[in-house]
């Protein structure tokens, strides 16, 4: 660091002498040429993109975001329509068997509230074994 910052004063330095020796008129010259290339900096850059607030428009605009923003978010939208398609793919009840399945609940000897019962799970495991 402090290497670098002797070597920018003697630079500098030789740029200070250098100017002095420099004759009026392209002295002059090159100043005009300095206050036009200001002129031109201070200007806004006109570019197309996603108008957002702040620098963020550059930052999912630019290459680097392919990598940091839009391949994340590719992924998520294709796990997503895996998760969708995969559920549409599960067996589903059929209205026949969910009939089937009210009319042996109706039919059958045990009330309602047997089944509704927590402790009617039990039992029946514990029978069953």
């Amino acid at each position: 660091m402090m290497n670098e910052l002797h070597i920018a004063r003697k630079v500098r330095q030789a740029l200070d002498q250098g100017a002095e020796t420099i004759a009026p008129r392209p002295l002059e010259r090159l100043r005009l040429a300095r206050d036009k290339a200001l002129r031109v900096q201070r200007q806004p850059a006109l570019g197309f993109g996603f108008a957002w607030v702040g620098a963020t428009a550059g930052r999912v605009t630019d290459a680097y975001a392919v990598g940091r923003y839009w391949l994340p978010l590719a992924a998520l939208v294709a796990g997503l329509v895996l998760i969708v398609q995969w559920e549409s793919q599960q067996p589903q009840m059929t209205v026949a068997e969910a009939e089937e399945i009210d009319s042996a609940l109706l039919s059958s000897e045990l009330p309602i509230n047997a089944y509704l019962d927590r402790g009617f799970d039990a039992w029946l495991k514990r029978e069953s074994e």
